[in-house]
């Protein structure tokens, strides 16, 4: 079995409008084995870190052999596809949090556009997710 889960804009503001809600579990087989956490329109760093260790427990009981991480960069202030504010600091935080799962990790960048913390934002991930596998 497959676990997914999205940390994401409430569909009632962010695209896809149609799509990744709370009850949307998964179906036959796959029961379960989905999880929507919809955020409301203004997300700081904070607010992220809860949504995330949600993520991140039901991660832990999944007990996956390898993660993949599509992550969205599109989360952070300034960026003009998003209403959230996460800052490099938070990108930073994240990854460790995910690197502290010790399981080998794919990511995959989603989002994150033309804005000047890009380049900085995604070191910052990678340079967490180091320091929560131990690397440095």
């Amino acid at each position: 079995m497959v676990f997914t889960a999205s940390i994401h804009g409430r569909p009632s503001f962010a695209y896809p409008y149609f799509s990744v809600f709370a009850e949307e579990t998964g179906e036959g087989s796959g029961q379960g084995g989905n999880l929507n956490l919809s955020l409301p329109e203004s997300v700081d760093g904070e607010a992220y870190r809860v949504a995330l260790g949600t993520v991140l427990r039901w991660v832990k009981r999944f007990a996956p052999t390898f993660l993949v991480v599509c992550l969205g960069l599109d989360t952070a202030k300034g960026d003009l596809t998003s209403s959230w504010s996460l800052r490099a600091a938070d990108f930073e935080a994240n990854g460790r949090l995910l690197g502290e799962l010790g399981l080998p990790t794919l990511v995959v960048q989603e989002g994150g556009y033309d804005i000047r913390s890009l380049g900085v934002n995604a070191r910052n991930f990678f340079s967490g997710l180091a320091q929560g596998i131990g690397l440095s």
